[in-house]
Order: C-alpha cells, then sequence, then structure tokens
C-alpha cells in the first residue's frame, strides 16, 4: 500500500506540473478548487508566503476552457449514497445531483420489497460488522451505512407486514399486518407498487422543469408532462374505481387540451416520450413481484419443518432456505431498485458527463470525489 501510495504522488506531481510554470524568479499554477475551499486556500497561501504570492480567481462564467470539474457535496447522512450516483458518469457541472434522491428512495424502495423483521435484523448485524472494520470514510464503512438504512426499513416495513421470516412471526409472537398482508393482498401491493412509480416519475419531472427553469420552452414541455401523466393516472384510477367515475370526463378532456400544447412545445417526439415515461411507471410493478416472491419464499422454508414432521432435519432445510432467501433477498432488490433509479428516474431528468474533481493532494484509499 505504501508503494502504491507513493507512485500515485508521484504520478500528481508529474500531472501537475502540465499546469505550471516557472522562470528564474517566479511561477505560476492553474487549477481548479471547490468554492467553499476557495477562501481556505487563499488564507493558508498568504500565511506561508505572505506577499510573494498572488491569487486570483476566475469565475466559472468568465472560463473559456475546459469545463469545471465536479465534487458531490451532501450532507453527512447522504454521503455514503455517493458510491451509488458514483456508479454511472458524474452529473455535469451545474446540474442537479441525484445522490439526496437516491438516499431517500433506495432504501425505502428495497424495504417495502423484503419487508420482514428477521431479514433486517440479519442486515442491521452485517451492516454493524462492516462499520466495525472499516476505517474512516472507506469502503466498508459507506456500505455499512447504507446497509443500515436498508435493514431500518425492512424492520418498519416488517412490522407493518406482519412478517419475521416469512409467518414465523404469526406463529411465536401472535404477529398480524399493521398494513398489508402480503401473502393474500397481490393486487393492493400491485396498486402500491405502481402508485409510488408514479411518485418516483412526477417527482423527476418537477426536479427536471425546475433544472430547466433558465429554458421556459422546455421547463414547460417538462411540468405539461408530468401534468399529463398525473391526468392519466387519474383517468385510469377511475376506470379501475379508485375514484369516482365523474372524474373520468374531466381529466380526458384536459388531457385532449394539453396534447396539442405538449406538442407545440417539444415536438412530435413528445407522445413518444409520454409513452415511455407510462411504460417507466409500470415498471414499477416488479417492486410487487418481487416483495411476493420473497415473502412465498420465506413462508415456503416454514413450511419444510411440518413436512419433515418438525424433524431436524426439516430444521436444518428451513434454515438453508431461510439464508438462501435471504442472499436472494439482498442480491436481487440490489439490481432492480437500481435499475428503477439508473433507467427509469434518472431518465427524467439527470444529466451525465461530469468530469470527478482530481485535487493535487496525497492518496487517500476509499475516497470519493464527492456537486
Amino acid at each position: 500500500v505504501r508503494a502504491r501510495r507513493g507512485l500515485h504522488d508521484e504520478l500528481l506531481a508529474l500531472e501537475a506540473r502540465g499546469v505550471a510554470a516557472e522562470t528564474a524568479r517566479a511561477f505560476v499554477v492553474e487549477g481548479w478548487v471547490p468554492a467553499r475551499a476557495r477562501a481556505a486556500l487563499d488564507t493558508e497561501l498568504h500565511a506561508r508566503l505572505g506577499d510573494a504570492v498572488v491569487v486570483e480567481t476566475v469565475g466559472r462564467d468568465h472560463w473559456r476552457g475546459a469545463e469545471a470539474p465536479v465534487v458531490l457535496t451532501n450532507p453527512r447522512v447522504f454521503e455514503p449514497f455517493e458510491r451509488l450516483t458514483a456508479m454511472l458518469p458524474l452529473p455535469r457541472y451545474g446540474s442537479v445531483d441525484p445522490t439526496p434522491f437516491v438516499a431517500v428512495f433506495f432504501p425505502m424502495l428495497f424495504g417495502i420489497i423484503v419487508g420482514d423483521v428477521g431479514y433486517g435484523l440479519l442486515l442491521a448485524t452485517i451492516a454493524a460488522i462492516l462499520f466495525a472494520r472499516g476505517r474512516g470514510r472507506g469502503l466498508a464503512r459507506d456500505l455499512a451505512k447504507i446497509a443500515a438504512a436498508v435493514a431500518s426499513y425492512m424492520i418498519i416495513f416488517g412490522v407493518l407486514y406482519g412478517e419475521l421470516f416469512g409467518d414465523l412471526g404469526e406463529r411465536w409472537f401472535g404477529m398480524r399486518p399493521l398494513w398489508l398482508d402480503r401473502e393474500d393482498a397481490v393486487l393492493p401491493f400491485l396498486g402500491l407498487a405502481i402508485a409510488l412509480g408514479l411518485v418516483h416519475m412526477l417527482l423527476g419531472l418537477v426536479v427536471s422543469a425546475i433544472s430547466r427553469r433558465g429554458h421556459p420552452r422546455e421547463a414547460a414541455g417538462r411540468g405539461l408532462t408530468a401534468l399529463m401523466l398525473l391526468l392519466i393516472a387519474l383517468a385510469l384510477a377511475t376506470v379501475f374505481e379508485l375514484l369516482p367515475h365523474a372524474l373520468f370526463t374531466p381529466a380526458i378532456v384536459a388531457l385532449l387540451v394539453a396534447f396539442p400544447i405538449l406538442i407545440a412545445l417539444e415536438g412530435a417526439t413528445a407522445l413518444l416520450e409520454l409513452l415511455t415515461t407510462v411504460g417507466h411507471v409500470l415498471s414499477y410493478a416488479r417492486v410487487m413481484a418481487l416483495g411476493t416472491a420473497s415473502v412465498m419464499l420465506a413462508v415456503v422454508a416454514n413450511r419444510m419443518v411440518g413436512a419433515f414432521g418438525g424433524a431436524v432435519i426439516g430444521v436444518v432445510f428451513a434454515l438453508l432456505f431461510h439464508l438462501v432467501n435471504f442472499a436472494i433477498a439482498l442480491f436481487s432488490p440490489t439490481i432492480h431498485v437500481l435499475r428503477l433509479h439508473y433507467v427509469e428516474f434518472f431518465g427524467t431528468f439527470f444529466s451525465p458527463g461530469g468530469g470527478r474533481y482530481q485535487p493535487f493532494a496525497h492518496w487517500s484509499p476509499g475516497s470519493v470525489a464527492s456537486p
């Protein structure tokens, strides 16, 4: 590690020479510095060099060179989730950082899928071990914090579903669903998943409209798309008798009025984009499918004990089945929830292409460039 650190520092020093020049009496160094660190850098340079140094700041608006690099800056509670954001190209400088949205929705959607008190406690234990073995802000500690957030939601929704290792909570402790019985309420669970997808996509469109406020036409198009998506959901809710049928006609009339306006704002492709957005909402049905599969596998594991007459072999098979289900419950929802963010949600507003900020500093293992 020491050799790697030294080699990294030497490479940084060589790269820094490309933005520096010197004569017999003076030197010039050019580089980026985060705005929040500008004053501290100025103070440090003058403290060390006094009047022998002159610092000139060129604002981004007056810079004509390469685009400014990106540093993700979030509250400490959100910082671990920058790991998930950094799996994609960073957002362009000045665009929206999706990390806070990931920090809110990733653990919540995960908990809705794997809402089980027992599995949540297992994951919390793993998170505690990872945190204890990690150092500073390394990968292990960041993963531990993400896992702890996910485990909290798993436990909360496990209580709401009345699930502890499937139906063992009901058998042993008389746990009953406080909100939703996922073994039977498949259609309500599907409705919940679609509703979450609608909220998620509407949020993305609203964020997109706000981020385009400097371009009124584009902002209006994004806002109108969100309104039309809401009207479509309203009309469908009346068809399935979730809302009064009297709302159907006003919703359809509003759609017919909004459609030509959307075409005028965004062109003929607006219809395709709207239909794509509707499809993205329906993609959230996977939340129901994964959640139902998880609870049914847990119930099957518990049935194995009875199938073997309560013998030791039945208990062993049940434990193994629960371990397999727990592993699946960690892997599969992670992939699908990330996909819902990266493809469906980010597609409404995310603008990738930002270059990572590379400070001239000693190597720090496990660091993450944090706009």
